[in-house]
């Protein structure tokens, strides 16, 4: 297993061959990103309607394998209002948002495009993902939902469950694994804080897990 810092994914399932990977929140460090073009040669899409995002990458060293779309993942594709995130203190973030609205935060949405994963594959070209990764602060059970109808089956899912928040609960995120269990994913990693989860199609680098 490979791992930086909460992601994980298995090597031995990447292709020989420039693995294409989906990054979706890329949100201010592509860090894991970098790594996976650096050591395996992937080919990195990363995502995230953020404002900042984009001039934030400007001010990096970003790698030739790695190409930014300012758009939000979502189980259809319209324009999506966003609210900021709350802060353990109870402001609201000025560089993250949700789609899932936090009492205070509701009145200074951001407006963003939104795309399915299917509508997103087909502009870029592409018929198949080795990698998608999502930390999408709660759309990742609407996003699942959608993928789960549709015939895409990435290698690998990457992603940061937020169950945390109030409005979703471990259940949701109970079901989405059950679900992923019947269309053929098991678990290979929990990070400690049991929010990021590797799932694969293919169970021998699978290790032994329990649910948080």
């Amino acid at each position: 297993m490979f791992q930086h810092g909460e992601w994980a994914l298995c090597p031995d399932l990447l292709p020989d061959n420039q693995p294409n990977v989906y990054s979706f929140g890329i949100g201010d460090t592509i860090d894991f990103e970098r790594l996976l073009i650096e050591r395996f040669g992937a080919e990195v899409h990363g995502f995230d309607p953020t404002p900042s995002v984009g001039p934030l990458l400007k001010t990096m060293k970003v790698p030739a394998g790695f190409h930014f779309c300012p758009w939000a993942l979502a189980d259809r594709d319209e324009t999506l209002e966003f609210c900021p995130r709350l802060r353990g203190d109870g402001t609201s973030s000025s560089g993250m948002y949700t789609i899932v609205g936090e009492a205070s935060a509701v009145s200074r949405g951001l407006v963003v495009k939104a795309k399915r994963l299917s509508t997103i594959m087909a502009e870029l070209g592409h018929d198949a993902i080795d990698v998608l990764k999502m930390d999408i602060e709660g759309a990742e059970y609407q996003v699942f939902s959608n993928l789960l109808r549709s015939e895409i089956r990435p290698t690998q899912i990457l992603v940061e469950f937020h169950h945390r928040f109030e409005a979703i609960g471990k259940d949701k995120t109970r079901a989405v694994i059950q679900q992923l269990a019947c269309a053929g994913y098991r678990v290979a990693f929990v990070s400690i804080s049991g929010r990021e989860v590797t799932f694969v199609q293919d169970q021998s680098c699978a290790e032994d897990w329990a649910p948080h």
